[in-house]
């Protein structure tokens, strides 16, 4: 499943819950859940979900779409306490990444604060 895929998790528990893949490998898939929680579960445990997706589940999935289109290299803006940020991908993780700001210092940056600066192309 790609990240940003909204999908239905079956917990060990039994317990099954909607969320949105946040990462995925052939054995285990990270899902984030509707109380702001993730989640790493067995992959035959997560199956893609049709059903209508709730509101905060919608703007995560959206934040991961964009997230999983940046690559190191990459020009992001990213907000902070003190306003917005520019700077370039040096190191992408799984919910994040290494940030380059322009004086040269290093910054940790969550996928739901990271967005290109470019922006998306309007037809």
């Amino acid at each position: 499943m790609a990240p940003g895929s909204f999908a239905r998790a079956t917990l060990r528990d039994g317990t099954t819950l909607p969320g949105v893949v946040l990462w995925a490998t052939g054995s285990h898939v990270d899902v984030w859940f509707d109380e702001g929680l993730a989640r790493r579960t067995r992959a035959e445990s997560v199956v893609a979900c049709h059903d209508p997706v709730p509101t905060r589940l919608a703007c995560v999935s959206a934040e991961m779409r964009v997230f999983a289109s940046l690559g190191e290299g990459d020009r992001v803006r990213w907000e902070r306490a003190s306003g917005i940020a520019e700077g370039c991908i040096v190191e992408k993780c799984r919910y994040g990444a290494i940030v380059v700001t322009r004086d040269g210092k290093l910054v940790a940056v969550g996928f739901r604060k990271l967005w290109p600066v470019a922006g998306l192309a309007v037809a």
